[in-house]
C-alpha cells in the first residue's frame, strides 16, 4: 500500500475514533483487513499517545473557532500535526497531504484553513 493510502486510512481511523473511542488498535487494524500495515498502526499509537497535546496545540492557535471545526477538519488536523511533531514526518510533506485530504473529504474552501492554520502552528 502507497504511502498516501495509509496516511488516509489514518485520517479515516482517526474521524472513527472521534465517534467512536478506538481501544484496541490491533483489533481495529484487523477488522479493517490493515493489520500488517506498520505506518498506519504507528500512526495510530502515536496519535493515541499525543491527543492531549495535539488538540492543546490547536486550541491554542485557534481559539473559539476550535469548537466549529467539523469532525473532518479535526481528523486531518490531528494527523497532520501528529506527524509533523511526533512522527519526524517533513512538514511540506504532511502539510501537502493534509491538503490534499481536504480537497477530497472536506468542504468546498476548507483546504485553504487547514494549510493556512497548519502553516501558522509551524511557523510558531
Amino acid at each position: 500500500m502507497k504511502r498516501t493510502e495509509q496516511r488516509e486510512w489514518v485520517f479515516k481511523l482517526i474521524y472513527e475514533d472521534s465517534i467512536n473511542k478506538i481501544s484496541d488498535v490491533e483489533k481495529t487494524l484487523s477488522n479493517h483487513s490493515i493489520a500488517d500495515e506498520e505506518f498506519i498502526k504507528d500512526s495510530i499509537i502515536s496519535y493515541n499517545e499525543n491527543y492531549e497535546n495535539i488538540e492543546k496545540t490547536l486550541e491554542e492557535s485557534l481559539k473559539k473557532r476550535y469548537n466549529r471545526l467539523s469532525k473532518v477538519e479535526k481528523a486531518i488536523l490531528f494527523l497532520s500535526l501528529n506527524e509533523m511533531k511526533y512522527m519526524d514526518i517533513p512538514v511540506s510533506v504532511s502539510i501537502n497531504e493534509a491538503v490534499e485530504l481536504a480537497k477530497t473529504y472536506a468542504d468546498d474552501n476548507d483546504y485553504q484553513m487547514i494549510n493556512s492554520v497548519l502553516g501558522k502552528i509551524v511557523r510558531k
